[in-house]
């Protein structure tokens, strides 16, 4: 007796009928009709009626077919258990993306770490820098990829990628005239800007590479939404500072364009952030989480090409 057998048998009695329960489990009708008998053989009993209208279980039959739903009753029950006990043992471990990075490679990294890392029990979650490194310090988040963090005694910064960021308008501009490549920091400053809050990192890296304390910096749309933001450069109502995983498919499509600031770049320094001593390292070290954070990094610079260089 095998499991083939019994589930061709508990098949057959369900559907009553050999040919459909034959068609059903995408066998030959033969095939099944001999499964059955051979089952018959070992057990020594008839387990079906045979008539014009199909088949019936004898009370040898009915016994084993509710045995046989119990036996696969409890393959699945245990087949649950065993993945549920392998799912408590991976350790758990959340990254936070800012939205950009979660753009750019948020849903490639989630697969690569359900494919490749499946010792870790992995959770993303995406938010500004500033809150990814509050998160991280209250503990409400394992490690991070994020922009500009300032040192602090209880976060471990390390510096992986430096990435350019970019000053974004609308395509064409009023009058389909073709946007200049570059343009001026004083135009850029008395233009309509939309930006975030002030521990937003467009805003600081503006205000920083032109030279202007932060609460001096003009800004006509405060609003603490990269898709706010796109959608009000997109329709020509304002510029932004932007990194290119925000804008990278209105780039691709000509909607957006990229300018540089005359005299100005915009860099910004991309950060793995942890906690200074979070007693699971090395935990993550055998389950892989470094492997899987330098994995992620080399997505990112692949993804941002001449806009992101690795340190």
């Amino acid at each position: 007796m095998n499991l083939k057998q019994l589930r061709y048998f508990v098949t057959a009695v369900d559907l009553c009928n050999i040919t459909r329960a034959a068609k059903k489990l995408h066998v030959a009708q033969p095939a099944l009709g001999l499964h059955i008998r051979e089952l018959e053989a070992e057990l020594g009993v008839t387990l079906l009626h045979r008539h014009s209208r199909g088949v019936e279980p004898t009370v040898a039959g009915q016994l084993l077919y509710t045995r046989a739903n119990q036996i696969f009753e409890q393959l699945e029950q245990t087949r649950k258990d065993v993945t549920q006990l392998h799912q408590a043992a991976r350790e758990p471990v959340s990254l936070g993306l800012t939205t950009s990075l979660t753009l750019l490679v948020g849903t490639g990294l989630q697969l690569l770490a359900e494919r490749d890392f499946g010792d870790l029990a992995f959770s993303l979650v995406e938010g500004p820098s500033f809150f990814l490194a509050d998160a991280i310090e209250r503990e409400e988040l394992d490690v991070a990829l994020a922009y500009e963090i300032e040192p602090r005694p209880g976060l471990l910064l390390t510096a992986v990628m430096e990435e350019e960021i970019l000053f974004v308008t609308a395509a064409g501009g009023k009058g389909g005239k073709k946007a200049p490549a570059e343009v001026a920091m004083e135009e850029v400053l008395a233009g309509k800007l939309a930006l975030g809050s002030r521990r937003d990192i467009g805003r600081r890296i503006l205000a920083r590479s032109a030279g202007v304390p932060l609460a001096d910096l003009k800004v006509t749309y405060e609003v603490q939404s990269i898709a706010a933001i796109r959608d009000l450069v997109l329709q020509g109502e304002a510029s932004s500072i932007m990194p290119y995983g925000s804008v990278a498919r209105e780039l691709e499509a000509g909607r957006l364009v990229a300018k540089g600031i005359t005299g100005h770049p915009l860099k910004s320094t991309l950060y793995i952030v942890r906690r200074a001593h979070s007693g699971h390292e090395k935990s993550w070290q055998a389950h892989g989480l470094d492997q899987l954070l330098d994995r992620a990094i080399a997505m990112v610079a692949d993804k941002l090409g001449p806009y992101g260089m690795r340190l």
